[in-house]
């Protein structure tokens, strides 16, 4: 299957950037001084790398779910896809997470940590800027 980011999912990461950048660059931070009181582990900025990888991965196959979902005429087939992709995207990531932690190449808290991201976006910057009682 090949996944191909639309135009809609694609503005939304190019909205997302700023917000995205300056989150990981506290965490990062947060990383580093944690780092200076208990001791360096580069697992915990490897994690927030493949936290961030994870998380773009998502939001790029929910954006192609959603669109594949649309152009469905049938209500029941966009429910079965969207919660077929709900599932198996679920089952890769905590996979990959489970991959990785296990072979010692990420921490597996600092990795989860930017999953978090698009929601905090969402919660606080797009409804202020487009309202709560916007009609679709």
């Amino acid at each position: 299957m090949k996944i191909r980011i639309n135009r809609y999912t694609a503005e939304e990461l190019k909205e997302m950037l700023p917000f995205l950048a300056a989150a990981n660059g506290a965490a990062a931070a947060v990383c580093a001084v944690l780092g200076i009181i208990f001791g360096f582990d580069w697992r915990m900025f490897s994690g927030l790398a493949a936290g961030d990888l994870l998380m773009l991965a998502n939001f790029v196959i929910i954006g192609c779910t959603v669109e594949k979902a649309v152009q469905c005429r049938d209500f029941r087939r966009a429910r079965s896809i969207c919660g077929i992709s709900y599932g198996l995207r679920y089952i890769g990531l905590f996979a990959s997470l489970a991959a990785l932690t296990s072979i010692g190449a990420i921490l597996p808290i600092p990795a989860v940590i930017p999953l978090f991201f698009p929601k905090i976006y969402y919660t606080f910057f797009y409804v202020r800027k487009h309202g709560k009682d916007d009609e679709i």
